[in-house]
């Protein structure tokens, strides 16, 4: 019996350790796979408001873009809301998408809360299917992504961002890729 536990343990051991080896280098490369096809706007199609398609078609050519990822009960992404909101003037040299997982009634809500809902440079997107997270990377909430003109990758950020920093790196990346 204990011939057997020497030779068992070991062997159960080292199918542990390949099975965790081979987890670790499986994610690594995911990460990396993605980090890649983030450094230029990957491609995606959400939902409008108003149930129509929005895809890469759809975004302002030549000018920066912004991607918060958002969900309207976050203290956080409700702040950083409000910040845009106070600084909408400043965007106008670029366009903001917000894309959110919850009913069209809530982020329509969302929007009219923070005084964004009339702006034509903002866009709300309702992502049906909860790819934007999987596309984009996106883990929590808020999450912000910032492309330049180029639609080149500025800045990818977890967390809040105040609008200051959002239009600093704006202004600092009109055409160079960190």
């Amino acid at each position: 019996m204990k011939k057997i536990f020497k030779f068992v343990i070991p062997i159960l051991i080292l199918v542990v350790l390949f099975f965790l080896g081979y987890s670790v280098i499986g994610k690594i490369q995911y990460k990396t796979e993605v980090e890649s096809l983030l450094q230029t706007i990957p491609e995606f199609q959400f939902a409008t408001l108003e149930g129509m398609d929005f895809s890469n078609s759809n975004l302002k050519q030549n000018l920066p873009t912004v991607f918060i990822y958002f969900n309207t009960e976050c203290g956080y992404c409700q702040h950083e809301a409000q910040n845009i909101g106070s600084n909408i003037p400043q965007f106008k040299n670029a366009q903001l998408i917000f894309v959110s997982t919850e009913t069209t009634e809530a982020i329509a809500q969302f929007a009219k809360t923070y005084q964004l809902h009339n702006t034509p440079n903002i866009t709300f997107l309702h992502d049906t299917a909860y790819h934007f997270s999987n596309r984009f990377d996106a883990t929590c909430v808020p999450y912000v992504l910032i492309y330049n003109a180029k639609q080149e990758l500025v800045k990818k950020h977890k967390g809040q961002l105040k609008a200051e920093t959002i239009l600093k790196l704006i202004e600092d990346n009109q055409s160079v890729k960190i």
